[in-house]
């Protein structure tokens, strides 16, 4: 059987950091792509390089010659300021990588390509299975689009997988997103809170469970798909997340709803259909959302 070599881009972002230490626990051979360098990883494993410097990135991926890629680095922040450059990565920094890999990689190496549940949109349908139509309601969204279907070009080539994460929440998430801050400001025992609109649905995944899937599509030798909802098909709004957190904690500070934080074009409800994923997982699934937060509450706490 042939060794797995993986290249993994973004391999120091939030989900990336997950997803290398699944692959450095099963002791498997791998080169990390990130604009950062970081000290615990031996410098032979890791290149500093821009999706974007697509000369260099094609020298890497010639040198290198992996089998399995895990594209996770993007610009994922719905409210990102600068549009052209949400472009420019998600779309321009993709199609450089898939570029490489067809020039340069075997014929068959995996892809794992990470998109976004924001593809699907508000639709009028209680869960949202793979085959739904796109309906995309942002910028970030809609560079995800652009990005599956730009990936159709290279199926021929490369064995192409991509994976549409719910809303994926853990420690480690930067606090400019939702649940992070409100677990930051229970730590913190914050009298007042500002928050946007919390009466929206969202599914969300413990991040851990998110790099466990990611590892068996590294492993699995054949798949019977090309798109995997990463989902826990539970609905939960941002009030729900603030009762836990009251409860958990015994703290209640003042819930101010600014809108600062309120989006345009906001999708109401977003949960996910778990058919697909639970029977590749066979039948594990992620952590409850009140499990999540505890563990995010105790790093917080022991800062």
């Amino acid at each position: 059987m042939k060794e797995k070599k993986i290249l993994i881009t973004g391999a120091f972002g939030f989900i990336g950091k997950y997803v290398l230490k699944k692959i450095k626990d099963n002791d498997l051979d791998f080169l990390a792509i990130d604009i950062q360098k970081v000290l615990d990883i031996s410098s032979e494993n890791q290149r500093v390089i821009s999706l974007l410097d697509k000369e260099n990135l094609g020298e890497v991926i010639k040198w290198y010659k992996p089998n399995v890629i895990v594209h996770l680095a993007a610009i994922a922040l719905v409210t990102h300021k600068n549009t052209g450059e949400i472009y420019n990565v998600n779309v321009q920094g993709t199609e450089n990588l898939l570029e490489s890999a067809q020039n340069y990689c075997d014929k068959n190496t995996r892809v794992i390509l990470a998109s976004t549940a924001g593809v699907y949109g508000n639709q009028n349908v209680d869960k949202y299975g793979e085959d739904l139509a796109y309906n995309p309601a942002n910028h970030y969204s809609y560079s995800k689009v652009i990005t599956e279907y730009l990936s159709k070009q290279y199926k021929e080539d490369l064995d192409i997988v991509v994976i549409r994460p719910f809303n994926i929440i853990g420690v480690g998430q930067s606090e400019k997103f939702l649940v992070p801050k409100l677990v930051e400001h229970f730590a913190d025992r914050k009298e007042k809170l500002s928050v946007g609109n919390i009466s929206s649905f969202r599914d969300y995944v413990d991040v851990e469970y998110c790099a466990e899937v990611i590892m068996e599509l590294i492993l699995r030798k054949k798949l019977d798909f090309d798109i995997l909802n990463i989902c826990s098909g539970i609905p939960t709004n941002g009030e729900m997340i603030i009762q836990l957190l009251q409860e958990i904690t015994d703290f209640k500070p003042k819930i101010e709803i600014s809108s600062d934080f309120v989006r345009k074009n906001e999708v109401w409800r977003m949960i996910g259909d778990t058919t697909r994923l639970w029977e590749f997982m066979n039948g594990k699934k992620s952590q409850s959302v009140k499990d999540i937060l505890v563990k995010m509450l105790d790093y917080y706490k022991n800062r």
